[in-house]
């Protein structure tokens, strides 16, 4: 199976650790072989670099030149519609539900672990 995610300007990138993460960013420029100048202008991440072990490369791809500035890549950004395109992918929808996961309190998870015995018991019924 051949690599299709480059690292390349234009590459949008999912940070997954630090002050940013589960932000949408792109990269903008190539430093070395461990860290690129990433900007997110439309998801609020910060023009600065992040080393490559810090991001997901994702499919999306943004057709804009080495070094563009803030105000191309959010226009290039806005004319693609890639935080609409990204909404759509399995790995947004899983990370949705993590977070909705997360943001459970006491009551809610007791809540969820009882409709989840519920419906276990109801397919042992159906399957006997």
């Amino acid at each position: 199976m051949a690599i299709t995610r480059y690292v390349e300007p234009g590459r949008v990138a999912l940070v997954n650790y630090g002050k940013n993460v589960h932000k949408l960013g792109v990269i903008v420029d190539i430093l070395d072989e461990n860290r690129v100048l990433l900007d997110g202008p439309t998801t609020g991440v910060a023009r600065e670099v992040y080393p490559l072990k810090r991001l997901y490369l994702t499919g999306l791809k943004v057709s804009i030149l080495r070094g563009a500035r803030t105000k191309t890549l959010r226009k290039a950004l806005e004319n693609n519609d890639i935080c609409e395109k990204w909404e759509k992918t399995s790995k947004a929808k899983k990370q949705a539900i993590k977070m909705k996961r997360a943001s459970l309190n006491d009551y809610d998870r007791f809540v969820v672990s009882n409709l989840k015995r519920r419906r276990a018991f109801e397919l042992r019924r159906k399957a006997k």
